[in-house]
């Protein structure tokens, strides 16, 4: 059988999967197996409803399905942030497109407007433009295998650059595709970052990656798409690098905080692998992923889920998450 293609926002089949389990007093994935659905559809439907925070399918068989009336404006309300971020940009990357084209076909290279033909064109690039930051240094980082180890081996110098005597006050951010958290190593790589003094985000999917500098320089890697690294970009013209940088902010201001392991008395009962795990849980990771984080079986984790739920007084997953934010443990 082919590989089901990935879900695009508002596709035909989570729609008919969502308004399915609306319809189930006792939604399960056995029912939707009875509906005529795959494993495959039945996966790939729920995941795409989980990071929209229309429903908890992290367990096994019962699925969790959240009020339309909650979480449907929401999701819309994100839509239409998105949406305002991508148009923001269509003048800054239009006019990326045409300078790139323009003038002699055989040159290519511009002081302003640079094509990268190899990764090490890219990483030098990134060196380069990194080099210039004063204020405000911000990174996407859409998935890739490359991406991923430079993220869990390097993740201290992922943002590549750091506060100087000539910049003590510098700003760093960076945006990860949510399924990062599926990489081993790469809930310890965040926290590292975010311990060093990176801002760390966490979003659905990124079309490519990005690192914006002041407004000043951007390199833009579609290493991902094409792992030679041709047809990257390396852009000084002020404009354009303007545009990059307001959408790669309007982007950081869409995604979700990486949540902090809470610890202290308030967890009385609690361990530190708990606090991992509610932190977790807050980044909708799931427990398979959970337990390859942190190298336990995934029967612990469940086991560890209910002992947080029962010292949070929760009785979902999603009220443990609530009631760790509201009691500040996030």
């Amino acid at each position: 059988m082919p590989e089901p293609e990935p879900l695009r926002p508002g596709d035909e089949l989570s729609t008919r999967v969502y308004l399915l389990l609306l319809r189930m007093a006792a939604p399960r994935r056995s029912a939707l197996t009875r509906e005529g659905l795959s494993e495959d559809e039945i996966t790939l439907a729920l995941k795409t409803l989980h990071i929209r925070g229309m429903v908890d399918s992290s367990r096994r068989d019962v699925i969790e399905v959240f009020s339309p009336d909650t979480t449907l404006p929401a999701y819309a309300a994100d839509l239409e942030r998105q949406a305002r971020a991508t148009r923001s940009a269509i003048e800054g990357l239009t006019h990326m497109y045409n300078e790139a084209r323009s003038g002699d076909a055989r040159s290519r290279t511009s002081p302003e407007v640079s094509l990268l033909d190899t990764v090490d064109d890219i990483d030098a690039a990134l060196f380069r433009a990194a080099g210039r930051a004063e204020s405000r240094i911000v990174r996407l980082c859409a998935r890739s295998d490359r991406m991923d180890q430079t993220v869990v081996r390097h993740a201290e110098s992922i943002v590549q650059a750091r506060p100087t005597a000539t910049n003590p006050n510098l700003e760093r951010l960076i945006v990860l595709e949510q399924s990062i958290l599926e990489v081993e190593g790469a809930f310890s790589a965040l926290e590292t970052m975010r311990a060093d003094g990176i801002e760390v985000r966490l979003t659905p999917h990124l079309a490519f990656s990005v690192l914006a500098v002041d407004r000043t320089a951007a390199v833009i890697d579609i290493s991902h798409l094409e792992p030679g690294g041709g047809g990257s970009l390396y852009v000084q013209q002020r404009q354009l690098a303007s545009a990059l940088m307001d959408m790669c902010m309007g982007l950081f201001s869409l995604s979700t905080p990486l949540p902090r392991t809470p610890s202290g008395p308030a967890l009385r009962r609690l361990t530190d692998r708990d606090g991992q795990i509610i932190a977790m849980l807050a980044a909708g990771a799931s427990d398979l992923t959970i337990a390859r984080q942190l190298s336990i079986s995934q029967r612990t984790v469940e086991r560890r889920i209910r002992a947080i739920m029962e010292e949070l007084g929760a009785t979902t997953r999603f009220q443990a998450g609530t009631i760790a934010v509201s009691r500040g443990f996030l």
